[in-house]
């Protein structure tokens, strides 16, 4: 496996910058995920870097070599597509082994590597069958098997569940986990699914207009967004903001908008804008009998072990995450509080998170 750097890179479409000065090292055996939402530029990245898309300027390092002019074939990498992307006419036997056939390996040795991933990947009884005789989860393990067979020093995977139903995307995921966990492998990958991103990548590297807007781990990207964008793209629901204003009232410092009113926290009370957007996620919201704040309820999604809650607050809707247990009735009115800890600060002309620690 290798280390990949990607040194200030720009692609450019008809005069647009599909990717804007892109820099981010990726070390050796780390699993880096690429997320946002379409059209962001994650994916013209990963072509790049296979050799798919040539760069208008920047650098790509695969281990110790510069590989801008080199062909696909010659940067050791394997791509996993979202369509799979097999030989139809060819028995999964054959679509395993034929990189390495096209290498000109010897057939004992083929047939040796074929059959330990098809062991790894339970692809055992299948090696006979044609593609169209498989289920979309085995298709999937039989482009896996394709990519790690050859041994590659890097793994391009480019939205390779998105096409799987939902169970069959949550059983594949823990097995692409455990396998390049396995392998040690370094993979580079591409998804628009926040919750895959999340639970897949050793770190993050969100990104919209073509920029990387925040590279660091699931846990700190959750906890710690560093813009607007990206606390309202990672996590499931998003999370609520409001844009307040900070006014000083007999009892202290508060946020105010419209019938919304919060104190302001000891630690947050140094900020010395007037004007911010308040962040808050659904789940560090809590009903309560009395004290806190209103709101009417206007939807209530189940969702198992909890409820989905829209509230109207004034002219403003907020989401609130409660246990099924619950009894919240549309239409009815609860009171909630907010966990101090738990709220952001964002600029409004910036959308840049305001630090207060």
């Amino acid at each position: 496996m290798a280390s990949v750097s990607l040194n200030n890179l720009n692609k450019e479409f008809g005069g647009m910058l599909a990717v804007k000065n892109l820099s981010v090292e990726i070390a050796d055996g780390e699993f880096l995920v690429f997320v946002g939402p379409s059209g962001c530029g994650k994916t013209t990245t990963l072509r790049m870097v296979a050799g798919l898309e040539s760069l208008s300027a920047g650098e790509i390092r695969i281990g110790d070599r510069i590989v801008n002019d080199f062909p696909p074939g010659e940067r050791d990498v394997a791509m996993v597509f979202q369509n799979y992307a097999l030989y139809s006419h060819m028995s999964v036997r054959k679509n395993l082994g034929f990189a390495l056939k096209a290498r000109k390996l010897k057939g004992t040795e083929i047939e040796k590597r074929v059959l330990r991933v098809a062991k790894m990947l339970d692809l055992q009884e299948l090696l006979d069958r044609k593609p169209r005789q498989l289920s979309g989860g085995q298709r999937q393990r039989v482009a896996l098997g394709r990519a790690i067979v050859r041994n590659p020093q890097v793994f391009l995977m480019d939205e390779p569940l998105s096409n799987l139903d939902a169970l069959l995307r949550l059983q594949t995921r823990k097995e692409l986990i455990e396998l390049t966990g396995e392998l040690k492998s370094t993979v580079i990958y591409v998804t628009h699914d926040q919750v895959e991103a999340m639970t897949m990548g050793h770190r993050l590297a969100v990104m919209n207009e073509g920029e990387v807007v925040q590279l660091d781990t699931p846990d700190i990207v959750f906890n710690r967004p560093a813009s607007r964008f990206v606390a309202e793209f990672i996590g499931s629901p998003p999370m609520n903001l409001l844009e307040v204003d900070i006014t000083e009232k007999e009892s202290g410092k508060c946020f105010l908008s419209g019938s919304f009113e919060l104190p302001v926290p000891d630690k947050m009370k140094s900020v010395d804008e007037t004007s911010v957007i308040l962040g808050f996620r659904p789940n560090e919201m809590e009903l309560v009998s009395r004290g806190g704040m209103a709101g009417s309820v206007s939807v209530v999604e189940t969702m198992g072990s909890e409820k989905l809650v829209y509230l109207n607050v004034g002219e403003n809707t907020l989401s609130i995450l409660v246990p099924s247990s619950e009894k919240v009735n549309q239409g009815g009115n609860i009171r909630f509080r907010l966990k101090p800890d738990a709220l952001h600060l964002f600029n409004i002309s910036t959308q840049r998170r305001i630090s207060f620690e």
